[in-house]
């Protein structure tokens, strides 16, 4: 019999007895051999390669990797659990043509008291912002964990930043960690970003799988021109901003969308803003309705419905909803980037409270 052949004999006989591909819980599972919070296909071929040396995959620390490693690693097959995430910074290393000797990112956490299960917003801070954006909504996610990655060189990889950072990916993998922890809802996650961030979540809508996310809330900006056009939504499988091919946004998902009609670095309207071109927010909100299975045509400027306090929002906000209220975009008429009117931060209090229930309801 030839060693692969045994071996495999060895991972049968051991499969029997752990419940091969069965997922458990473990708390930080020592059979995760490449540390990607999972044991899988990768960590198996990993020991195999290994066998009968003393290697990382010798897992009971017995000075060889043998059947009983293998039967560990068995027994552990899935998403491994980390305990219950609490008050803390998360950190995940990436190498890019910017640091190729491999960067450390960042991102803070704030916990509610309980012991949840609880939904997460992962909030992306605006150009020149960092981890301290975990504060910005007072107390409306007091309810949910939340996280505040940090963006390389203070910016989100959208267009034209300083960052060229694989960020969609760093968010990936930020989010398949919150996973593995046990006060996590995982059905409940949501992005929220502000400007730069907003552009990152636009991205993530567009890139990412439903499966990582559900909610997502972009405050004052909407898609640029090289995300939609040409009746597609656009993207770069490498991971880079070039966004020359086509994609089919995953569908489910709930999307709201907020921007001031006086906003003058990402113009409501659409065109030349901060270093890159954008859609009309009207266009871009209704575009995302497409993708999640609206039929209809898109809403005029005059069908918005305008807030008069009993509706749940006040003037003045005008709404326009599609799917029921599955994807909605608030037009604030006279605000500026920061959503202020007339001087008045009112309404960017309000933003703040819109955004919050729409994610947490």
């Amino acid at each position: 019999m030839s060693v692969a052949r045994a071996l495999w004999s060895v991972v049968a006989a051991a499969a029997m007895t752990a419940g091969f591909l069965t997922s458990h819980a473990h708390g930080q599972c020592v059979a995760d051999i490449n540390s990607d919070h999972q044991v899988n296909g990768i960590d198996l071929a990993e020991l195999l390669s290994q066998w009968e040396t003393d290697g990382t995959a010798d897992i009971d620390n017995s000075g060889v990797v043998n059947g009983a490693d293998l039967a560990q690693l068995l027994d552990q097959w899935g998403m491994c659990s980390n305990g219950s995430l609490t008050n803390t910074t998360l950190s995940i290393n990436q190498t890019w043509a910017q640091q190729r000797a491999g960067f450390v990112r960042t991102a803070a956490v704030l916990v509610p008291s309980g012991s949840g299960p609880f939904p997460v917003v992962v909030m992306l801070h605006g150009n020149g912002g960092n981890s301290s954006f975990i504060n910005s909504m007072g107390t409306n996610l007091n309810s949910a964990i939340r996280v505040a990655p940090n963006g390389y060189l203070t910016s989100w990889n959208v267009d034209n930043e300083a960052s060229k950072a694989p960020d969609v990916a760093f968010i990936r993998d930020l989010i398949a960690l919150l996973k593995t922890y046990d006060n996590v809802d995982a059905g409940r996650i949501s992005i929220y970003g502000s400007s730069n961030g907003a552009g990152m979540t636009n991205r993530l809508l567009i890139e990412l799988d439903v499966n990582s996310f559900q909610r997502a809330a972009c405050r004052v900006s909407q898609m640029i021109t090289k995300m939609h056009h040409n009746g597609s939504f656009w993207f770069n499988a490498s991971g880079s901003n070039t966004y020359d091919q086509q994609i089919t946004p995953a569908n489910g998902r709930r999307i709201i969308s907020i921007s001031g009609t006086a906003d003058t670095i990402v113009p409501y309207a659409g065109g030349s803003g901060a270093g890159t071109f954008f859609m009309h927010c009207q266009e871009s909100i209704y575009r995302f309705a497409q993708a999640m299975g609206e039929t209809s045509a898109q809403l005029t400027d005059a069908a918005g419905v305008p807030g008069n306090g009993a509706n749940g929002y006040s003037a003045p906000f005008v709404k326009y909803s599609y799917r029921n209220g599955q994807v909605v975009h608030y037009k604030l008429v006279g605000g500026t980037h920061g959503l202020v009117v007339n001087g008045s931060n009112a309404y960017s209090n309000e933003a703040n409270q819109l955004i919050a229930s729409f994610l947490l309801q």
